[in-house]
């Protein structure tokens, strides 16, 4: 089965193509990717014209440094009664559940990082002391990860929460944290505040992201048929593991940490502005933890393989047969990237186009400032009237376009007074399209 580029790969595609260009991102880039993804997309513009091998690559390269992480975290800190590459197992199957798992997105790359913050949270259940080193690096490693992805901001209350609740943390320890997790977004903010764009960048990772109504490019039977025999096993493994094991203070922690990370890992529903598997990437190693635990606590061997076996045929066979629904089903035309031509538009034109459809740029020069037409728009109705039509009448002036694809309906609104820039373009029969010299 071939997979088609999504329309969120095309975005960090372009996004990359833009940095790569000279634009900064939140000023001359009108999106709300985080800063951290922007520089990773950057750099692969730079390397690999963010092609569609260099975002698969990258992930497997990713993911399998996941799997081998998360495998040693758990023997490290005493997870199981016996040591052994079960985590990996589980956790390599529960990658197959959705072909959007493989692609380089924000989620993955912050999940590296929130798995990082785990094992140093997971590593003070362990120990009698908390070690300052841990704390900070876990503060640290969750900051990155917010950096990366807006809707980890969640795990900063997650670290608070365990750190009270299950470590028991001193008020010092809790500032700490909180403090670390500061970091990484000062360090960003001190960036833009150097391109003078602080405000920019404040406005549009934080304010106006959480205005924006969510994007469904699955539906909500499609997360339940992806997820719910994996939540189904893990609940089962949980509670298996209180009730049919004897466990120590330090595995009682551990099982107490990863159901409140279960539960905040759901939660991150609300901060998402694009509802796909990806998004829920970071479940993982937590859906890893419990499912392993339902297995090794089988009480024979025989019971432990069957079992095993049948995970491994079931949940391949669970995300290969959803992709294959999903490819022949008109919804998907709401998560790829649609490939049906640019209005007939040469390949060497520079285009804008005022709405959400950005397949037109495919195959011709983008020439626009709104990669999130939706924030675009957000950003827009905040301003005065007349602030808008300023900023439209520079972006026209920088960008240049040759041939604009009013989707949205707004040119005309946007133009309105503008008697420098109005008579240069002109509708042309398709409504759609306007054409006009340069100024």
């Amino acid at each position: 089965m071939e997979i088609p580029t999504l329309q969120p790969e095309f975005i960090w595609k372009l996004l990359g193509q833009q940095i790569n260009s000279g634009d900064i991102p939140y000023v001359a880039i009108i999106d709300n990717t985080g800063p951290l993804s922007a520089m990773v997309y950057w750099f692969n513009d730079i390397l690999f014209s963010n092609s569609w091998l260099s975002f698969r690559m990258i992930a497997s390269a990713i993911i399998f440094f996941q799997v081998f992480y998360t495998n040693h975290m758990f023997i490290e800190n005493n997870a199981y009664d016996e040591s052994n590459y079960l985590p990996a197992f589980f956790m390599l199957l529960l990658y197959q559940l959705s072909f959007d798992f493989m692609t380089l997105s924000p989620a993955l790359m912050g999940s590296t990082f929130v798995l990082l913050a785990l094992s140093k949270l997971l590593s003070q259940t362990s120990v009698n002391t908390n070690t300052v080193p841990s704390v900070l690096l876990m503060g640290i490693y969750a900051g990155i990860a917010f950096c990366f992805h807006f809707p980890y901001l969640l795990f900063l209350p997650l670290l608070i929460f365990s750190g009270l609740l299950i470590n028991g943390f001193s008020f010092q320890q809790l500032a700490l944290i909180l403090t670390a997790f500061l970091l990484p977004t000062a360090f960003c903010a001190l960036f833009f505040f150097w391109h003078d764009a602080l405000s920019n960048f404040i406005e549009m990772y934080f304010t106006l992201a959480l205005k924006l109504e969510k994007i469904y490019h699955v539906t909500y039977k499609d997360l339940g048929y992806i997820f719910m025999l994996p939540l189904l096993i893990a609940i089962m493994g949980y509670l298996k593991n209180n009730i049919l094991r004897r466990l120590t203070v330090n595995q009682q922690k551990q099982n107490q940490l990863f159901l409140l990370f279960l539960i905040f890992n759901i939660g991150m529903f609300f901060l998402m502005d694009r509802v796909s598997p990806f998004q829920f990437i970071s479940i993982i190693p937590v859906l890893t933890y419990f499912i392993t635990h339902f297995f090794s606590i089988a009480k024979t061997k025989l019971v432990q393989n069957v079992l095993g076996y049948s995970l491994f045929l079931i949940l391949p066979l669970m995300g290969y047969s959803w992709t294959f629904y999903l490819l022949n089903d008109n919804s998907f035309s709401s998560y790829k990237l649609e490939n049906v031509g640019t209005y007939g538009i040469p390949g060497n034109e520079k285009v804008m186009v005022l709405g959400n459809d950005l397949a037109p740029y495919q195959h011709t020069n983008m020439a626009s400032p709104y990669l999130n037409f939706r924030l675009t728009e957000i950003y827009f109705e905040k301003m005065g009237k007349m602030q808008r039509k300023t900023r439209f009448y520079r972006d026209l002036k920088k960008e240049q376009p040759t041939i604009i694809i009013d989707e949205a309906g707004v040119f005309d609104d946007w133009v309105k007074d503008l008697p420098k820039i109005k008579p240069l373009y002109t509708r042309s029969n398709n409504g759609l399209i306007y054409r006009g010299n340069q100024e």
